[in-house]
Order: structure tokens, then sequence, then C-alpha cells
């Protein structure tokens, strides 16, 4: 017993000579973060560039100090590549935009941008990126190739038909380099609110098609349907709406595309970002791509479905 007062009397004293208050890890270098999403046809690339910080102030109060969260230099560039032979270089200055949300300071210096002049006859077979920074030995860097431009075909003279399976006839020819597809639906409408007014609503018709062989179920009457009544807000009995078109846009993004946006999916703490693929930092370096088939049309079978099927009959939407 004696020997269990002793130990308990010890304990205690650890216990008493413990302080509340932890210490802090010390701060670290910081490490940039770029994410830069090109599309070869654009007249402008844009690029956003901040860092990772830490300090023995508290975290809200370090995000707001522009000196923690940017860079007040950086030498940024793109590069343009036909195999081993660099051809073309732009280089990225910064844009003036702020961040408008957030707990992050409201001054420009997070977002750049650079002007896609190059006039080639030769065919880039993939592009660099390259960021120098200030006390970094080695610079922030990330190479890609091409992806083409994906289609988006409908044999049905851009009308949109379920009979008889005629949605087949609606189809996707995913371009060389292609890892991933979204399917992006603008759905256009007029509602009457004394008079016709305009209105539309842009939702995600389909994420991440699968291009298997001999694959045709990307695009159904159920599926459509339910994603319509799913992201356009139901009205009551006295509004009426009137459809007017819609754009099917599919989205294709590269290898490196995916494995981002699988991180997020996958991974259960979502506290810090994926690290991407850019190497001596934090980010993603990605070509995206779009095709479009605009000013879709419903054929009759298609629009009673709209106006009167169980996903949809409580949106409104009237033949006349």
């Amino acid at each position: 017993m004696r020997n269990l007062k002793v130990l308990a009397a010890v304990f205690l004293m650890g216990l008493a000579s413990c302080s509340t208050r932890l210490d802090l890890v010390n701060p670290a270098e910081p490490i940039p973060v770029v994410y830069c999403q090109m599309d070869p046809t654009d007249h402008t690339f844009y690029l956003t560039l901040t860092r990772t910080f830490s300090g023995d102030a508290n975290a809200y109060d370090l995000a707001r100090d522009p000196d923690q969260v940017f860079y007040t230099q950086a030498d940024i560039r793109m590069e343009g590549w036909v195999g081993e032979y660099k051809v073309w270089e732009t280089q990225f200055k910064p844009a003036g935009k702020t961040k408008v949300q957030g707990i992050f300071p409201n001054v420009p210096g997070y977002c750049f941008e650079a002007i896609n002049d190059h006039m080639l006859t030769v065919a880039i077979t993939n592009y660099r990126l390259v960021v120098n920074l200030p006390g970094m030995a080695s610079p922030a860097y990330s190479k890609i190739g091409i992806v083409e431009v994906p289609v988006v075909k409908s044999k049905w003279d851009n009308q949109i038909s379920f009979y008889n399976n005629a949605a087949k006839e609606i189809g996707i020819e995913p371009g060389l380099g292609t890892a991933y597809c979204d399917l992006i639906c603008v759905f256009r409408y007029q509602q009457m609110e004394g008079v016709w007014v305009n209105h539309s609503d842009t939702f995600l018709m389909r994420r991440d098609i699968s291009f298997d062989v001999g694959r045709t179920d990307f695009f159904y009457a159920e599926l459509f349907y339910k994603q319509i009544a799913a992201n356009i807000k139901p009205v009551n009995d006295t509004i009426v709406r009137k459809f007017t078109s819609l754009d099917l846009i599919l989205f294709a993004g590269d290898i490196y595309f995916r494995d981002y946006v699988e991180t997020y999916v996958n991974a259960g703490n979502l506290d810090n970002p994926p690290k991407g693929n850019i190497i001596n930092g934090i980010g993603l370096f990605t070509m995206r791509r779009f095709a479009k088939k605009p000013d879709m049309t419903l054929d009759r079978w298609a629009l009673d479905s709209l106006c009167l099927g169980q996903y949809t009959k409580q949106l409104g939407f009237v033949r006349w």
C-alpha cells in the first residue's frame, strides 16, 4: 500500500509540473501552391500562386497577412515543346485579380496571366510550366502532354429523342490523351413572370464517363430527367415554364486531372489539398478541352416527358 501511495504522489507531482501550453512547431519553409488549367486555344492563360505558411500566431490572422500567403516576386513561364526541343515560351505577369471570398487577404497577388501568342506551323507535343521563386534552390515545375479535342455528335439534327432508343445516336468520342470526361448540360427555358423571362441552369449531367468498348448507355431518358429535376427548382401551380433549348458540353481532362479528382474522392481527410503533379510544390498543371453541341431541342415524346413525366412534372413545363 505504501508503494502505491508513493507512485500516486509522484504521478500527481508530474501533473503539477506539466504546462498546459503546448510548444508550437517551429515555422516551416513555405511551399509553393500552383494551380493552372490550360487549353491551347485560350487567348490568355491563368495561374494561381500561393504558398503554405506557419507561425506562432492564430492561423486566421496569419491567413489574412498577404506576406504569409502570397509571393512578392515570381518568375513564371510556360513553354511549348516539340519532342525534346523547346519552340515557344510565354511569361506570366500579375493579373490584378483579388480573392473576394473567404479569410484570405483581398489584395492582388495570387492570380497571374500570360498571353497565348504562339503562331507556330508545327504542333506542340507537350507543355512545361516553370516557377522560379526567391529562396528556392530549384524551381517548381511540371510537364504535360497534349489532350486532343473530343467530339459530341448527334444524328438527329441536334434533337434529343428517347423514342425507340434514339438517344444512342448521341455519341461522344474522346480525343487522344483524354483520361477524364464530364458531360455538362446548359438548360434554357422561359418562365412566366407577368411576361416571359429567360432563364438558364447549368449542371452536371454525367461525371467521369466510361468509354468501354460497345457501351452506349451514358445518356438515357431516366438519367436525363432525374438530373433536370435535381437541378431546376420546382414551382407551384401558378407558374408555368416553356423549354427553349439546351447545350451539351463535354469537359475532357488528362490523367493528372483524373488523379487529382480521385484524391478528393478517395481521401477521408480533406484538410490539405492533393499534392498533384507539381514538382517541388503542391498543386496541379493540367490540360482541359471542351466540345459543345449547342442549341439542341426535344422531340415530341421527349417534350411530353419533360412536361408530364414522373420526375419533372412538378417543374411546371407546358407543351404550348
